[in-house]
């Protein structure tokens, strides 16, 4: 990665070759507020910035920052009640604050294109692909029918779509989501855009598909030439794609600075502090993550001095009195703070400690036969070991797909293909594995929410969930006490007083005071939610919980509280967990064990160490290589060797191997014989023909 370089052409008439010795984009003083009832809301705060020609800018900061607020203030689309206030907005030297709204529209999709994050709720799902590109490059580069349709076809052909010619006429529902992402990449390209706006165009991927649509915008940027601000939570892709980075906080631009300059020495707390928040990728002692203590600040309120001194352990007087301008630093990069270099490196590395390794308590006797289908034995087996919390057997589950056609018969989806595990006391087993690969139909399952096919599944003890989104699994009604009582309440477990005393043991367990028991689940933080789901999760003495994706929809700040927080009640309570993330850097930090899925199978177990150091089979291989790494160093010498082709449809897996239509080395045998999951090593199982 040539960070901070220039890259690609750009082809313009002659006349315009003049505008090149200025910033395509200039951004001056901008604020952007939201007038709501309970008052205004400053999302956008002076926010100043220059983007250069075929520059790759990436924005960072919590949510509510600023970052989408300012993105599409930049074109002008900010939703009801929100309102660019003032400031100036150049693009290619023309001010765009101020003009019309047809004006605009000639801007929006020609000069200007934009990446959302959700392709689906972009797409118009009753038009076909062709309709939605075609209209807009006929009216900006006035071409007609067969011109347009040959130039959108070329279009989704570079962006990596198989047979476009073809697939062109295919309803958005009817590609995955890979493809949906590559169709908004290819409609935002379609007009030969000076400038792409790229929100969060990755967060809904499966870290394979993400791997390929960030090369893919980094090629399409280089051989183009159009600037990008890439709008991002995740670290590991900023230091994979950009070249610059701007930090925002409270509305405004914290520090700015070339990747290599922001990654190596932060000058700012607040980027110093989300950089110690990443889970290690190499292969050191687990150790702590930092927690950014307290919650941003109320963007209705008048901020008095820097908007980070409630969180910054650094702040001085100073602080509290005098807002900091964003000023030129040692080593490159722009920093808004009074301190030389933020946080001193000494005390920087002392705030993360080793995780405790306290007694784990007596486990609960008794196990809890899950009753299935399929030919089990009706008396439960002997569980053997007394350190197994949960044995899965043979596991299956295949789904019934209607046709929509009377006289056809509908396909049989094979969901969950025959998978075995064991889960010890005390440990946390991590599932990962593309978008279809069983991994949420397995934890459902071991619920008792869908009901097996065949297979068996025993348990000692209770067994709860996290789910990945908190607020949509709470009554919005129901206070945060009640919410937590909710599980006593319906299993008429101890008195009022009694259930009461459970709830408010629970809510100091999870790290909250008290007074959030009367408050309702709006006027909590996704952090401060996600707590309370863990609470309600425990609040049965489970012996196993499942935490399906609960961190994805969080910050990467709130993202290590709430890892923290698990790690912690592992260690105090002898929880074991069944922990399912896309995200892998995470799964390997918190996991013992981890089960690699593929298409309803097993395809490698084992140690989580172990597999993340020395992977075995080819899927478990491409999965780590497409994992963005947080060092821009690092990145910037890595070859990602992307998989080939999408995932089977699990109505029509490949004969013999499941991987085998997507691997890379694949023979003759992978194609006619089904390769067992068998022993490897010490302590690892692989299902692959060519490992032995």
């Amino acid at each position: 990665m040539e960070n901070g370089a220039t890259a690609g052409t750009i082809n313009r008439p002659a006349g315009k070759q003049a505008s090149l010795t200025q910033p395509l984009l200039q951004v001056q003083d901008l604020h952007t507020h939201f007038f709501t009832e309970s008052g205004t809301v400053k999302a956008v705060n002076g926010v100043s910035f220059e983007l250069q020609r075929g520059e790759r800018l990436a924005v960072v900061g919590e949510s509510g920052s600023g970052k989408s607020a300012m993105a599409m203030s930049l074109i002008q689309l900010i939703a009801y009640p929100g309102k660019l206030v003032s400031g100036s907005i150049r693009l290619d030297g023309k001010e765009l604050v101020g003009l019309g709204e047809p004006e605009l529209n000639k801007l929006r999709g020609s000069a200007i294109g934009t990446v959302f994050q959700d392709p689906m709720s972009s797409l118009d799902p009753v038009m076909r692909v062709e309709d939605q590109m075609i209209q807009p490059i006929r009216m900006h580069l006035k071409l007609g029918q067969k011109e347009a349709r040959k130039h959108a076809v070329d279009l989704l052909t570079r962006v990596g779509i198989p047979d476009a010619d073809n697939r062109i006429s295919a309803y958005p529902f009817e590609m995955s989501g890979g493809m949906r992402q590559r169709v908004m990449i290819a409609m935002a390209l379609s007009c030969r855009p000076k400038l792409i706006l790229a929100d969060e165009p990755t967060t809904a991927l499966d870290v394979t598909i993400q791997a390929q649509i960030v090369e893919l915008l980094k090629t399409m940027t280089e051989t183009t030439g159009s600037a990008m601000m890439f709008i991002t939570h995740d670290l590991g892709l900023v230091a994979r794609f950009a070249q610059k980075v701007a930090v925002m906080y409270a509305g405004k631009i914290v520090e700015s600075g070339t990747v290599g300059e922001i990654f190596s020495s932060p000058k700012h707390p607040y980027t110093q502090s989300l950089l110690k928040t990443i889970p290690s990728v190499s292969g050191e002692k687990r150790r702590r993550l930092l927690q950014i203590q307290g919650l941003p600040p109320d963007m209705k309120l008048h901020i008095t001095g820097c908007s980070y001194k409630e969180r910054c352990p650094a702040a001085s007087e100073r602080c509290y009195t005098d807002a900091p301008e964003l000023m030129p630093r040692e080593g490159g990069q722009s920093a808004a703070c009074w301190l030389k270099n933020g946080l001193m490196t000494e005390g920087y590395e002392s705030i993360t400690t080793l995780l405790s390794q306290g007694e784990k308590p007596e486990a609960k006797e008794g196990w809890n036969r899950i009753p299935l289908n399929g030919s089990v034995s009706e008396q439960p087996d002997s569980p053997g070991d007394d350190n197994v919390v949960l044995r899965i057997t043979d596991l299956h589950k295949h789904f019934k797909k209607a046709s929509l056609l009377p006289w056809k018969k509908g396909a049989e989806i094979r969901a969950v293909g025959g998978i075995s595990l064991k889960l010890q006391r005390g440990e946390t087993m991590g599932i990962v594995g593309e978008s279809g690969c069983g991994k949420s139909t397995t934890a459902r399952m071991l619920l008792g929410l869908d009901e097996p096919t065949s297979g068996r599944i025993e348990i000692n003890g209770s067994i709860q969930i996290v789910f990945q989104d908190p607020y949509s699994s709470f009554n919005p009604k129901m206070k945060i006490s009640d919410i937590i009582a909710e599980p006593l309440h319906v299993r008429k477990i101890g008195t009022k007083e009694e259930r009461l005393r459970r709830v408010r043991e629970l809510i100091k367990k999870v790290g909250l005071d008290l007074s959030y028991l009367s408050r309702y689940p709006s006027q909590l933080s996704g952090g401060q939610r996600q707590r309370v789901g863990v609470a309600r999760a425990l609040a049965l003495d489970p012996s196993i919980v499942v935490a399906d994706e609960p961190t994805s929809a969080l910050d990467v700040s709130v993202r290590a509280q709430i890892i923290n927080l698990l790690c912690d009640l592992k260690e105090e309570m002898g929880l074991s967990f069944v922990f399912i993330s896309h995200d892998l850097s995470t799964v390997r930090y918190i996991s013992d064990t981890i089960a690699v899925m593929y298409l309803g199978e097993i395809v490698e177990y084992g140690p989580a160490e172990e597999i993340f150091v020395h992977p075995a089979h080819p899927y478990t291989k491409a999965l780590l290589a497409a994992v963005p790494v947080p060092d821009p160093m690092i990145e910037g010498e890595r070859t990602i060797e992307q998989l080939r082709g999408e995932l089977p449809s699990p109505a029509n897996p490949p004969a013999g191997c499941a991987f085998s239509s997507r691997c890379p080395h694949v023979t003759a045998k992978c194609t006619e014989r089904k390769p067992p999951l068998r022993g490897y090593l010490e302590r690892r199982e692989v299902a692959c023909h060519a490992v032995s």
